[in-house]
């Protein structure tokens, strides 16, 4: 579940409005190391869908669906690197029982049809690749298509 919606975050861009004069430290000029300040009442945006395919957080091989990488303690460390329900005090209430649901409903539909497959002839697009739809949500903009038995 962490690695779909890593590279799949339901909300893939969010904008913050700052409640009082503060600096963002080391984001801002050239180097991108320079502190910028944001005043009372400014939107700061922010894409946790390109956040999630960053290089220097998730390894050479960031683009790739990798869902092993959640099993040992190689991100142990990603802190706010990995935001698909944001954080802080404003994480999303329904986070547990989103994940709750999507691993129930993917092991009962396992449960029903174990001969899931991939359509035979169906091409299979790399991570990222795929056409997608994003908008306020990302989705797959051809659909889901598989083989029941």
């Amino acid at each position: 579940m962490n690695e779909t919606v890593r590279l799949y975050p339901q909300i893939p861009v969010n904008v913050r409005i700052a409640v009082r004069t503060t600096w963002l430290p080391r984001v801002g000029g050239t180097d991108g190391k320079r502190a910028i300040l944001v005043r009372k009442g400014q939107g700061v945006g922010f894409s946790t869908y390109h956040m999630h395919w960053r290089k220097e957080t998730y390894g050479e091989d960031a683009n790739d669906f990798r869902p092993e990488r959640w099993m040992t303690n190689e991100l142990s460390e990603v802190g706010p690197g990995f935001m698909p329900f944001h954080s802080g005090p404003r994480i999303c209430l329904g986070k547990d029982i989103a994940f709750t649901e999507a691993s129930y409903a993917v092991a009962r539909f396992i449960q029903a049809y174990p001969g899931l497959r991939l359509p035979v002839d169906m091409e299979v697009s790399p991570a990222g690749q795929e056409a997608q739809s994003l908008t306020n949500v990302v989705s797959s903009a051809d659909g889901c298509k598989v083989r029941l038995h």
